[in-house]
């Protein structure tokens, strides 16, 4: 194949891909009343309620403002990393029971710096409404 037509696949599946990742993040309290987010094509990704009440249950009520979501990870090779603040990283660590740290201790927290394949899917199968994937290339 011409290398113009490789590039020409190339700029449409990366096309394809942005278009299904989110335009913008909501905090928690703001989609506790609106469960929607706006994907980059235009469509909105619906998000589930009970997903949402997981989440907030897992967090002090005065910190909703402060989470941002959806949860963003990018697959590196083998690894996924958690593109957000360490509050995002402290919620995917809870939910993996792999923290027992106060949210508003976030200073000393430590999170990992990425996870693995296991890891992200016990995230995607607890709350798949508000983990979305994207990859490094």
């Amino acid at each position: 194949m011409s290398r113009k037509v490789l590039e020409g696949l190339y700029k449409s599946e990366k096309a394809k891909i942005l278009g299904t990742l989110p335009k913008t993040r909501k905090s928690l309290s703001s989609l506790l009343s609106s469960p929607t987010i706006e994907l980059n094509n235009g469509e909105e990704s619906i998000v589930n309620t009970s997903e949402l009440e997981i989440v907030s249950h897992l967090l002090p009520t005065t910190l909703n403002d402060q989470l941002m979501l959806p949860l963003l990870f990018q697959k590196k090779k083998s690894q996924y990393h958690l593109l957000g603040s360490k509050l995002e990283q402290w919620i995917v660590e809870k939910i993996l029971d792999l923290t027992t740290s106060s949210p508003f201790l976030l200073e000393t927290f430590l999170p990992r710096p990425s996870y693995f394949v296991y890891h992200y899917k016990r995230v995607q199968t607890k709350i798949p409404t508000l983990v979305f994937l994207t990859f490094q290339v």
